[in-house]
């Protein structure tokens, strides 16, 4: 197994906690495609297919061993690390990136807005809605919406079933180029393909190219 962050300067391992946080850079550096591999990684190395792994089954660990990560193919000549199962901040770093694959806040220059669905093409590839239902925000308010994604039709829909007061919203499209874009049926410029939708929209709908 192949494509974790290796660290060879001391624990002569891959981290998955590492790998995690490098997902999640590209997350909001806006490259889903290189989030998704990275977490398709991390999955792949706690839940291993052989049972030659066994001993490392369903647990997110601090160190992946190079020698359990590659199937014992590769064996370093010097030593090397397997780390503590389970490990805490890995699982947090697990739960904090699926939650900003969900949405995020941002409150910079005192423009409080929340980017929704960032990394959509991991969580649909087409006909299923994604839900999130009375998160916790940095706002002190809930949020919660329902995403759908029709590729046949090439469009993105957007329900807003929760949201704080004042708050913006920013929905990267990310399969495709923005055609149009609206807000509660009001038609909303296209700049890019990071629709900007103000406070108080309860329905977006995108079509892409």
């Amino acid at each position: 197994m192949t494509g974790g962050y290796r660290h060879e300067a001391a624990w002569n391992a891959y981290g998955p906690y590492l790998t995690m946080q490098l997902a999640h850079a590209y997350l909001l550096a806006g490259d889903p495609a290189r989030m998704d591999a990275l977490l398709d990684w991390v999955l792949g190395a706690a839940f291993p297919e052989t049972a030659r792994r066994a001993a490392a089954l369903s647990a997110w660990n601090e160190q992946r061993a190079f020698p359990v990560a590659s199937d014992f193919a590769e064996v370093p000549s010097r030593h090397w690390y397997m780390g503590d199962i389970p490990h805490g901040s890995a699982a947090a770093e697990y739960l904090l990136l699926i939650r900003d694959i969900l949405f995020f806040e941002a409150d910079e220059d005192r423009d409080p807005h929340v980017h929704r669905a960032g990394g959509a093409p991991g969580l649909s590839t087409g006909g299923e809605r994604v839900a999130v239902d009375a998160a916790p925000t940095i706002f002190g308010e809930p949020f919660g919406y329902r995403f759908t994604h029709n590729p046949d039709q090439r469009t993105l829909t957007v329900d807003i079933t929760q949201a704080p007061q004042r708050v913006r919203f920013v929905h990267p499209c990310r399969f495709g180029a923005v055609r149009s874009a609206s807000a509660d049926g009001r038609e909303l410029p296209v700049t890019g393909n990071d629709v900007q939708a103000p406070a108080g929209t309860w329905q977006l709908t995108v079509s892409y190219d």
